[in-house]
C-alpha cells in the first residue's frame, strides 16, 4: 500500500515513523523540506522514499501523488500563512478519489471551541498558522477527496527525547524549569489538554487500518488545570509546593492591557478566555497502549 506522508521531520512525524519505516504492509513516500531536521539516518531505510523537497513544490509531483493509497499530511508551516493554507489546497487537489482510500489531515484544537465547533473568531484573532488552520479547514467540504479525509485536531502536544525532536510545548516546559521556583507558588485559572505525540502516532496507525463512523477527532487526555501542571512538574523535579497563590483576574487583564502594543490579538484572547475544554479522544478510546497518560510518565520518557 502506498503512502505518501509530509511533516515526517516534525515530533509526531519521527514517532510515526517509527511505527511504519518497517512495516511490510506499507511502501513510503516521504516528503522532507530539510534532511538535517531528522534525527535518523535516511540511507538506513532503503526501503522507504525521501523525497528533499519543500511542500511549495507539491505540484511537480502530480502524478506520484495520483497513486497514493493513504496520504498523512503531518506538515505544518508555524510562521507562514500561504504554506498551511495553499501547499494543503495543492495537495488535496492532486489526489485521485479513485485510488486514494484515506487522508488523514492534522488540523489543531486552537481553531474548536465548544463542543468541537470551529470558533469564527479564529479567523480575525488568530495567528497566520491559526489562522491558515481554519480557512483550510473551512475549505475541506470542497475538496473531491473529502468523504475519505479525517481531521485530527491535537491538543497541547509534548514529547521528544534523544531520538524524537522536541515538541513546542516540550520545549516550553524546558524552558520553565529556570523559573520554577518562582512559578511553583502562582495559580492561575486556566485548563487545557495534553498528549504525548507517540500517542498521536499510534492513533494515527490504527486510524489508519481500521473504519470508524466518526471522522474528526481531537487528541488530548483528560482536562488538567495550570495549577495541577504546575505542582505536579515542581513534584517530578523533587521541588515541594507549600502552597499556591491564585493570580487574581484583575492582575491578568491588566497584564493584557499593559501588553497590549505587543502581544497578538491571539494572545491576548486566549488570555482572556483561559478554559481550553473540548471532547478529547485519546490511546484508550480505540483500546491502545496508553502509558504515557500522566505528566510524571510524560517528563520520565522524555528524559529531562
Amino acid at each position: 500500500m502506498k503512502v505518501f506522508i509530509t511533516g515526517i521531520s516534525g515530533c509526531v512525524g519521527h514517532y510515526l515513523f517509527d511505527l511504519l519505516a518497517n512495516h511490510p504492509e506499507y511502501e513510503l513516500y516521504l516528503i522532507v523540506r530539510n534532511r538535517q531536521t531528522l534525527k535518523f539516518d535516511p540511507a538506513a531505510y532503503p526501503q522507504c522514499h525521501f523525497i528533499f523537497d519543500d511542500m511549495r513544490h507539491i505540484e511537480k509531483y502530480g502524478d506520484l501523488l495520483k497513486q497514493m493509497e493513504i496520504v498523512i499530511h503531518l506538515a505544518a508551516d508555524w510562521g507562514g500563512h500561504w504554506g498551511n493554507l495553499n501547499y494543503s489546497v495543492s495537495l488535496f487537489n492532486l489526489l485521485d478519489p479513485a485510488v486514494c482510500q484515506k487522508v488523514i489531515y492534522f488540523s489543531t484544537a486552537s481553531i474548536l471551541g465548544q463542543e468541537n465547533k470551529p470558533l469564527p473568531a479564529v479567523e480575525k484573532l488568530g495567528t497566520h498558522y491559526i489562522r491558515s488552520k481554519y480557512q483550510f479547514y473551512k475549505k475541506l467540504p470542497a475538496f473531491p477527496i473529502y468523504p475519505k479525509v479525517i481531521t485530527l485536531s491535537p491538543t497541547w502536544v509534548l514529547g521528544g527525547d534523544s531520538l524524537h525532536p522536541y515538541s513546542h510545548a516540550t520545549t516550553g516546559i524546558i524552558e520553565m524549569r529556570k523559573w520554577l521556583w518562582l512559578i511553583k507558588f502562582l495559580q492561575a485559572d486556566v485548563q487545557f489538554h495534553y498528549i504525548h505525540a507517540r500517542d498521536i502516532a499510534l492513533i494515527t496507525k490504527y486510524l489508519m487500518e481500521h473504519e470508524t463512523a466518526e471522522k474528526n477527532f481531537v487528541l488530548g487526555n483528560k482536562m488538567i488545570t495550570a495549577q495541577e501542571l504546575i505542582k505536579e512538574v515542581a513534584e517530578f523535579y523533587h521541588q515541594r509546593v507549600y502552597c499556591q497563590i491564585p493570580i487574581p483576574n484583575w492582575l491578568i487583564n491588566f497584564f493584557i492591557f499593559a501588553g497590549g502594543r505587543w502581544l497578538h490579538s491571539w494572545d491576548k484572547y486566549s488570555l482572556a478566555k483561559r478554559h481550553f475544554v473540548y471532547q478529547t479522544t485519546n490511546c484508550e478510546t480505540f483500546g491502545l497502549d496508553n502509558h504515557l497518560i500522566t505528566l510524571p510518565q510524560i517528563l520520565k520518557s522524555i528524559g529531562l
